[in-house]
């Protein structure tokens, strides 16, 4: 266990600029950003015509810095013909052609604003669940603007929370992540912010979950939160060896998946609901789940999220396509229209909850990784990922290591018949991906994870 790490302190009640400092900056009235979503989440009180406004005017801002400042956009966009005065709203972003991980990974530099060294900066790196880890580096500035919005999902998530000023939470993640970075760095150079995050205490990811518990029964947090495969296994545990610990009034996940089972057996064995968080370490919060409707609420007017099929065009509503983002509030490592990696689906409407944000539906599998099939086209692992969790099991992992072979890691519940679920795994295997494939069905006591700690549902050896 990784231990107390974040003590907080009682919420400002004076009105004085709040100021944050590192050693190569100058003291900074923060007070506005932090007010922005404060109380009652400010996505609630503005209409979509309101919110569009802001975000654009982000949009209009970031891209004028980036083709002045950011070695990368100035040469796309000179390339391109466009100049800042094209691109007025978020849609117009779509005018810069895509960068990804390979660009950022094979010149790093050249995301990076002239005029700031990087000892200027927070410096950061993704787990690497997708390749290879990434450098990204965050201003202190972007960094607050991040973390407010954030504050729109802290309000979801304490209306859970019958004392929610002073509540403790408890984190499944491992050591040294971004999440924790950040909040190091707040604690230090914005004590005013770092004093409104939650008593939190740290355990490892890669912790057996028996001692987890033990730790929980002392901690008695109000909040889990945590990897979702490191949620899942807590309280799969818990299910199945009935040992107890005080249960959290509220639990929210992020980084990796949590299982339709798991999430299911949260909610309504221990009657505790569950909320989604999307974010990264290009972008920190980028979403949110609210519970009354379906799918996340994107924080649009700090990360501008675009969906889009194999064609690059827009995708229509719940069509699955590929994750895009655009952060509007970083000026360190400056991404725009960067392919992220993740598949999802925009839904269509607004949400019964009120509020004015757009969403998104997450899917499982990331965008580069396909089933490979000889002589056809390739299949998105989220076909047959939709298929599995129908039957019911706990969670599950496929590995392809050759184009002949596909193996299916199935966490079956104790009350499921090994010999019939290969039956069912090998019959979906036909009709998704092969009619002449028989899958390797195996049952391991846990299924594989990163260095990071992570559960990848696809693993491709090819």
């Amino acid at each position: 266990m990784f231990g107390i790490l974040d003590e907080a302190t009682p919420e400002r009640k004076d009105s004085s600029p709040i100021e944050t400092t590192t050693s190569n900056h100058e003291p900074v009235d923060f007070r506005f950003l932090l007010t922005q979503v404060w109380g009652e989440p400010r996505d609630r009180k503005c209409d979509a015509e309101e919110l569009a406004e802001r975000r654009d005017e982000r949009v209009r801002s970031i891209t004028r810095f980036a083709f002045e400042r950011v070695p990368w956009y100035g040469r796309l966009m000179r390339d391109a013909g466009l100049i800042p005065e094209d691109i007025r709203t978020a849609s117009d972003l779509s005018m810069l052609p895509a960068s990804g991980h390979q660009h950022l990974l094979s010149s790093p530099q050249d995301f990076l604003p002239r005029g700031i060294g990087t000892a200027d900066l927070v410096e950061l790196k993704t787990s690497g669940s997708s390749g290879v880890p990434r450098t990204i580096f965050h201003d202190v500035e972007g960094m607050i603007a991040g973390w407010a919005v954030k504050l729109r999902e802290r309000a979801v998530r304490e209306a859970f929370i019958e004392r929610p000023q002073m509540y403790r939470s408890a984190s499944l993640s491992m050591e040294g992540d971004s999440a924790q970075r950040v909040q190091d760095h707040f604690r230090v150079s914005a004590p005013a912010v770092w004093n409104l995050i939650p008593k939190t205490r740290r355990f490892s990811t890669f912790e057996n979950p028996a001692r987890i518990v033990q730790g929980l029964k002392e901690w008695r947090p109000d909040h889990i939160f945590g990897y979702g495969s490191a949620v899942g296994r807590l309280f799969r545990h818990v299910a199945e060896t009935g040992d107890e610990f005080p249960l959290p009034q509220v639990v929210s996940f992020s980084s990796d998946s949590l299982s339709d089972f798991e999430r299911h057996l949260i909610e309504t064995e221990f009657e505790v609901p569950v909320l989604g968080i999307y974010g990264a370490t290009e972008a920190f919060s980028i979403g949110f789940e609210c519970r009354e409707g379906a799918g996340y609420h994107v924080n649009q007017d700090a990360t501008y999220v675009r969906v889009v099929g194999a064609n690059g065009e827009d995708a229509a509503p719940e069509e699955p396509g590929s994750v895009l983002i655009s952060n509007l509030v970083n000026r360190g490592t400056v991404l725009l229209n960067y392919r992220l990696g993740d598949v999802a689906a925009l839904v269509p409407g607004p949400c019964v909850c009120g509020r004015s944000l757009p969403r998104i539906r997450l899917l499982e599998g990331r965008d580069y990784a396909w089933i490979e099939r000889p002589g056809a086209t390739a299949v998105h692992p989220f076909r047959l990922s939709s298929a599995l969790n129908r039957l019911g099991i706990e969670r599950w992992q496929i590995v392809q290591p050759d184009i002949d072979r596909l193996i299916v890691r199935v966490l079956p519940t104790s009350k499921q018949d090994r010999a019939s679920l290969v039956n069912a795994v090998r019959d979906l295997v036909r009709d998704v991906i092969r009619t002449d494939l028989e899958a390797e069905v195996e049952f391991p006591a846990a299924l594989d994870v990163t260095s990071s700690g992570k559960v990848l549902s696809f693993v491709s050896g090819l």
